[in-house]
């Protein structure tokens, strides 16, 4: 994962646990939004509805012949502004399997793309070409952005990933997780494959 500066935001290095929630605030560089976004989580780091919710998503059908199970199989796509430059973009989600268990990814692309056209089952490479991306399948996220004390080594996610772009208080965030669901990312995306970290959640023992 390339460098990200945090803007010059203070870090917090202490783990707070957020009352009325079985998560941990690991790490934040925005105490306020950190805390908010734990306790709509509530005990469990997985998508909750009311931020589901707040981006609708349309299936994508593709040309050819695909496979038949949508769960390890399926393209989505949603016109946001992901990375809160003022201007919407075309974002396309894609699940496939690994080893049997779904992963995500997303690509972006201007919102008047015409890359949907072009592809097809047998051709994804229009939509793998662009630069502007979460590829991480088989790969890792370490969590070395925010300093965390007292957890050592560092934590990472890895292999399959669970991808959730929320919108709240009218700024757009990406929740990053993956089949262990015992850390979970929040942050801002930054264009390419750069991501601003700003929370990292862990799932508590309660």
């Amino acid at each position: 994962m390339k460098a990200m500066s945090l803007g010059g935001l203070a870090v917090a290095m202490i783990p707070t646990l957020v009352s009325a929630a079985s998560v941990e605030l690991a790490a934040y560089s925005d105490k306020p939004l950190c805390e908010k976004v734990s306790k709509l989580l509530g005990e469990r780091l997985s998508a909750a509805p009311d931020l589901a919710k707040t981006v609708e998503w349309t299936a994508v059908e593709l040309k050819g012949e695909g496979p038949k199970t949508r769960r390890c199989s399926s393209l989505d796509k949603t016109n946001m502004d992901l990375n809160n430059d003022g201007r919407d973009d075309l974002v396309v989600k894609t699940t496939f399997c690994m080893k049997g268990v779904p992963s995500d990814s997303f690509y972006v692309f201007p919102a008047d793309s015409p890359v949907l056209y072009q592809l097809g089952w047998q051709d994804m490479s229009p939509l793998l070409a662009t630069h502007d991306k979460f590829e991480r399948t088989g790969g890792s996220y370490p969590l070395t952005s925010l300093p965390m004390d007292q957890v050592s080594p560092s934590p990472a996610l890895t292999t399959v990933f669970t991808i959730h772009p929320f919108r709240l208080d009218g700024v757009v965030y990406i929740a990053l997780t993956d089949a262990r669901r015992e850390w979970m990312v929040i942050a801002k995306y930054r264009g390419g494959e750069r991501f601003e970290d700003l929370c990292y959640l862990h799932a508590g023992t309660n």
